[in-house]
């Protein structure tokens, strides 16, 4: 081991006289320092901060024989500084020249810059404009009531607006008057057809004759009451509002008060229903008084059925329009003048003035509907 170090030693002196410049203990060189025998480069210096690794130093050329001096050890990742020269080798012979240094490595470039936060996605871009809202359906029309409107016309328009009447055309009392001039009829086998029939006329209902239809009815005016011993629709409404309407029975023999008929009779058929409509006792009397009525009511009857509207004065006599007092016969105090009279009514009647208290009896009918199954 001492032999080899003389021997190094001796090369260390041989170097310094062949025309080296003097040593600066490690300063950085331009020139290859000669390698001290075993002189191990000292390594270069870890260069700081996290990046790209930097290049592993070249280790110093090794002196004549010499032992080349260990490479600098890798530096830590990032990026390398320039290779470093390295240093002159020392100047004293003998001694174990200090190995050039490897160039100090190069300090790592800048550190990295911190991870960017990741740039904001832009925006997003407004739609364009907003769409129109979505339209509202319209709302599904609603059927027609089983073609109401049209069945009133179609089916019932013959009915609609009729009148019967009962003019007095003699006055015989303050309060009752003659329905005939001449002699009267008297009784009749259909005694609802018995005496003068002030109003006879028949209608024929529109529609098919297999269909039943339900015929709704204003019944509006002014009469005297009669009994018929059949179902009254109510017994309790006073003049003007007072309901008449009855379905069957009979005109009793008991007085001889008008009746007013509607006769419902089907096509082809032998036999008839009959609804009155002045059926007012109670309240009403068979005393010399008259009524205001003002009722809906309904009836059925199939299509192309014919319809008889009568009014019939078995006595030929009858109550003068005085109202509802009673009396003797001696006193009309209250002449009757109808109000909220349907326009239909009006209009198809013309030339009735109701507008003033009518000299007799009568009932308008507004067919208001007519329905089928």
């Amino acid at each position: 081991m001492k032999r080899v170090l003389l021997v190094s030693m001796s090369l260390a002196l041989v170097g310094t006289y062949i025309g080296c410049a003097p040593s600066d203990n490690g300063g950085t060189g331009t020139g290859t320092g000669t390698a001290g025998t075993h002189g191990t480069g000292t390594a270069g210096t870890t260069g700081s901060g996290t990046g790209t690794a930097g290049t592993t130093g070249t280790p110093g050329t090794a002196g004549t024989t010499g032992t080349p001096g260990t490479a600098g050890t890798t530096g830590t990742p990032g990026t390398a500084g320039t290779t470093g020269t390295p240093g002159t080798a020392g100047s004293t012979a003998g001694t174990s020249g200090s190995a050039g240094r490897g160039g100090t490595t190069g300090t790592a470039g800048s550190t990295a810059g911190s991870t960017g936060s990741a740039g904001r996605g832009g925006t997003t871009g407004a739609a364009g404009s907003t769409a129109g809202s979505t339209g509202t359906a319209g709302t599904t029309g609603t059927a027609g009531t089983g073609g109401s409107t049209d069945l009133t016309t179609t089916v019932g328009g013959p009915l609609n607006g009729q009148m019967l009447l009962g003019p007095c055309l003699q006055d015989t009392q303050a309060s009752v008057c003659a329905t005939v001039k001449g002699t009267c009829p008297g009784q009749n086998a259909d005694f609802a057809l018995s005496g003068v029939l002030t109003t006879d006329h028949t209608v024929t209902l529109g529609g098919t004759a297999s269909t039943m239809y339900t015929i709704t009815l204003h019944v509006q005016g002014e009469v005297e009451s009669k009994q018929y011993g059949g179902m009254d629709a109510e017994s309790t409404l006073a003049s003007p509002k007072a309901n008449g309407w009855c379905v069957g029975g009979t005109p009793t023999s008991a007085d001889y008060y008008n009746v007013y008929l509607l006769r419902v009779t089907a096509m082809g058929a032998t036999t008839h229903t009959d609804y009155f409509m002045n059926s007012l006792q109670p309240p009403g009397v068979s005393n010399h008084t008259t009524y205001g009525i003002d009722y809906t009511a309904s009836f059925k009857a199939t299509g192309q059925s014919t319809i008889r509207l009568v009014a019939a004065d078995r006595n030929c006599s009858m109550i003068k329009n005085c109202g509802p007092t009673q009396n003797d016969g001696s006193v009309c105090s209250a002449p009757i003048i109808m109000s909220g009279l349907e326009a239909t009514a009006i209009s198809l009647n013309p030339s009735f003035n109701f507008n003033t208290a009518y000299n007799g009896q009568w009932i308008v009918l507004t067919v208001k509907s007519v329905t089928s199954p």
